[in-house]
C-alpha cells in the first residue's frame, strides 16, 4: 500500500503487486476501477495475473484510500490522467497496460490520446464513450437527490447497470454497494454531473494504442451499438463480446477477460 501526495493537494493510494520471477522483464498492468468504486474492485484478477505481469491498481482521486478537500474537487479527464502519470512516474513506469472498466476505461481512451507513449496497450471493459441518455428518475427520485442519500442508495437503485442481475449474486451485489458507499455523496454527485457531459467519441480517431474492447451485448451502459461505434472509430481495435451479458464483465468473468487479454498481447506482441 503506497501514498503519493501531489502539488494540488490530493493524497494518491495506488497498490503495486509484483509476483513474477525477479529476473524477468515484465510489462505492468494498470487496473483502473470505474464511477465511485476502488482498488478492490480486482480483486479476482491478482491471482489469475499477478504472476505474469506486474500489476498497478490506483485508487481515483477521492475514491478508495485517495482523498482530496471536496472544495478542491473538481474532476475532469485532464485531472484524473494528470494524476496517473504522476503515478506512473514515482514508480518509473515509462510505458503500462491500462486495463480499465467503466468510466476508468474512459481515462485510458483519454490517457492513450494525450500521452501515447505511456500505453503500450488498451482494454476497455464495459467502457462507454458517451454515457447513454436516460431517464434520471429512480424509483420516483431524481439521480442526484438519491445520491444526496449517500451514494450506497443510489447504488442500490441502479445496482442492476452495474452488474449483471442473473449472473451476479446477491452477496456479490451488497459487497458492492457497500465498497460503493465508502466515496462520499458531495464526490459522487460531482463527478457524476462530469459525466453527464462528457463525450469521448470525437477523439476516438485519436487513440492509436492497440485497444481491445470487452463487453457484455446486453449492457445498459455500454450498449453494443457503441462497442461497436467504438470498434470502427479507433483505428487499431477489436471488439469480443459474451453473449447474453450485461454490465459488470470484469467482475463476473475474470477468467473469460484474462484470457481475452492474452492473446491480445500476444497478437500485438505486447
Amino acid at each position: 500500500m503506497s501514498y503519493l501526495t501531489t502539488e494540488s493537494n490530493p493524497r494518491l493510494h495506488y497498490q503495486y503487486d509484483n509476483f513474477t520471477a525477479p529476473w524477468r522483464d515484465t510489462p505492468t498492468m494498470l487496473l483502473q476501477h470505474g464511477f465511485s468504486r476502488n482498488s478492490k474492485f480486482w480483486y479476482n484478477w491478482l491471482p489469475i495475473l499477478g504472476n505474469e505481469l506486474g500489476i498497478l491498481r490506483p485508487d481515483m482521486r477521492g475514491m478508495g484510500k485517495s482523498t482530496v478537500p471536496i472544495n478542491d474537487y473538481d474532476p475532469s479527464l485532464n485531472m484524473f490522467t494528470d494524476d496517473i502519470i504522476q503515478i506512473l512516474d514515482e514508480l518509473a513506469l515509462p510505458e503500462i497496460i491500462f486495463v480499465g472498466e467503466s468510466f476508468g476505461g474512459i481515462l485510458g481512451l483519454a490517457l492513450a490520446r494525450r500521452f501515447p507513449s505511456r500505453v503500450g496497450g488498451l482494454v476497455l471493459c464495459n467502457t462507454p464513450c458517451r454515457l447513454p441518455r436516460r431517464d434520471r428518475n429512480i424509483q420516483g427520485e431524481d439521480w442526484d437527490q438519491t445520491m444526496a442519500q449517500g451514494i450506497g442508495a443510489w447504488s442500490t437503485a441502479t445496482i442492476n447497470m452495474r452488474l449483471d442481475p442473473i449472473h451476479s449474486s446477491q452477496e456479490l451485489k451488497d459487497w458492492y454497494i457497500a465498497e460503493m458507499d465508502q466515496t462520499s455523496s458531495e464526490i459522487g454527485r460531482k463527478l457524476q454531473t462530469y459525466l453527464d457531459t462528457l463525450d469521448f467519441r470525437p477523439y476516438l480517431k485519436d487513440v492509436t494504442a492497440p485497444t481491445l474492447l470487452l463487453c457484455g451485448d446486453t449492457s445498459p451502459t455500454s450498449t453494443l451499438d457503441q462497442q461497436k461505434y467504438m470498434e470502427e472509430n479507433i483505428p487499431n481495435c477489436e471488439l469480443v463480446v459474451y453473449p447474453n451479458l450485461g454490465h459488470g464483465i470484469n467482475s463476473l468473468y475474470p477468467d473469460w477477460c484474462a484470457n481475452q487479454i492474452r492473446r491480445f498481447l500476444t497478437s500485438h506482441n505486447i
